[in-house]
C-alpha cells in the first residue's frame, strides 16, 4: 500500500513542488466527512488544498464557474462552452474552428460518473478516501523529473497539455489516459491558482506514485561511462581522456572512479568554490566551471565563490547539496 506521507516528503524534499502534494479524490456518491465545500472555480481547489492546508469540494451547487464542471460532467455544458464560444466570442485571438475544436478534443468524465470532486493536502487524507491522482505545482526543471517518473521506468512518456483548460487536464484527462499529465494550464487557471510565470502542474495518477521515490531518492548518472558509449571518434572526449583507438569502439559501463584531471579555471575562485568543484563528477565538471564562470561574469562577480554557484543552481531551480 503507498505511503501518502512517504510520497509527500519525498515530493517536498527533492521533488521542491510547492506547498502540500494534492490528492485528487472522485465522489461517486456522497461527500466524505472532513471535506467543505468552495463557492470560487472548481479548479482552485487545487490551491487551497496545496497552499492552506484545506479539504475542499466543489459540486453542482458549491462552484463558481462551469467549465470546470461541464469537465467532470457534474451538470450538462453550455452550448458556449462545449462549442468554443465563450472563448473565440469574448477574445480577439481566438477563431471560431480553434476554439471548437479546441474544446472538441479536450476530455471530459462520463455524464453522471461523479457527485463531487475533492481535494486534500495527500499526507492528510481522511481514512477511507481514495485518492485517484495528485496534483503538484513546480518549477519545469523539477516537473520534468517528477513527470517521467514513469517514463524510467515503463518507457511511457507522460502526457503534455499546453494551453488548454486547466479543469480538464485536471479532472478529465488522468481517467481518460491513465497516465501521468504535465500541463501548463490556461491563463485562467493559472490565475486561480495563483501560478507563479515559472511553474507548471504535475498529475500523477495513484497507480504511479510509487516510482516517485524510485527516481528522486536515486539520481545518479555514469557520465563518463555514457560519454564511452556515445562519442563519435572524432570527439575531443577521446584526446582529453588519453583513450586509445580501441576505446573508441563500444565501452561497457563500469564502476571506474572518475580522475582527477586538472580543470582549467579562466576566472578567480575562491577555495570554497574550488572544493565543491571536486565533488563534481569529472564528466561534467568540465562544463559545471564553464557554467559557473559564465553565470559569475553576467552578474559582474569579479570571481566564483559557493554563493555565486548556489545562486546559479537556484536560478535553474536545482540545488547543488542535492546533486551531491
Amino acid at each position: 500500500m503507498t505511503d501518502y506521507k512517504a510520497i509527500t516528503d519525498v515530493l517536498i524534499k527533492k521533488g521542491k513542488v510547492r506547498g502540500k502534494p494534492v490528492a485528487i479524490s472522485l465522489f461517486k456518491d456522497s461527500i466524505p466527512e472532513g471535506y467543505e465545500p468552495i463557492q470560487d472555480t472548481p479548479c482552485a481547489i487545487v490551491r487551497y488544498a496545496m497552499d492552506e492546508g484545506q479539504k475542499v469540494y466543489f459540486d453542482a451547487d458549491h462552484h463558481d464557474c462551469l467549465v470546470g464542471l461541464h469537465h467532470s460532467s457534474i451538470v450538462p455544458g453550455k452550448k458556449e462552452i462545449v462549442n468554443g464560444e465563450y472563448l473565440s466570442k469574448t477574445s480577439t485571438f481566438f477563431s471560431f474552428e480553434g476554439a471548437a475544436r479546441l474544446k472538441a478534443g479536450a476530455y471530459i468524465l462520463p455524464p453522471g460518473m461523479v457527485t463531487a470532486i475533492g481535494a486534500a493536502p495527500l499526507d492528510e487524507v481522511p481514512a477511507g478516501v481514495t485518492v485517484d491522482w495528485v496534483v503538484v505545482v513546480a518549477n519545469p526543471h523539477n516537473a520534468n523529473t517528477i513527470s517521467n517518473c514513469r517514463a524510467v521506468q515503463e518507457g511511457i512518456s507522460p502526457d503534455a497539455e499546453i494551453g488548454s483548460s486547466l479543469c480538464g487536464a485536471l479532472f478529465a484527462t488522468p481517467w481518460h489516459v491513465q497516465n501521468v499529465v504535465y500541463t501548463t494550464g490556461d491563463f485562467g487557471g493559472r490565475m486561480h491558482n495563483r501560478i507563479k510565470q515559472d511553474q507548471v502542474f504535475v498529475v500523477i495518477p495513484t497507480q504511479f506514485l510509487d516510482y516517485l521515490p524510485m527516481i528522486l531518492n536515486d539520481m545518479r548518472v555514469d557520465v563518463k561511462a555514457t560519454r564511452k558509449m556515445t562519442k563519435p571518434p572524432h570527439s575531443s572526449f577521446w584526446q582529453k581522456e588519453g583513450l586509445g583507438e580501441d576505446s573508441k569502439e563500444q565501452v561497457p559501463a563500469g564502476d571506474e572512479q572518475a580522475g582527477t584531471s586538472e580543470l582549467t579555471f579562466t576566472m578567480e575562485w575562491d577555495d570554497e568554490a574550488k572544493e565543491l568543484m571536486k565533488k563534481v563528477p569529472e564528466g561534467i565538471a568540465e562544463m559545471a566551471v564553464n557554467n559557473s564562470e559564465e553565470f559569475a561574469r553576467e552578474k559582474g562577480y569579479k570571481k566564483v565563490s559557493k554563493k555565486s554557484i548556489d545562486e546559479l543552481m537556484e536560478s535553474l531551480g536545482m540545488n547543488m547539496d542535492d546533486m551531491l
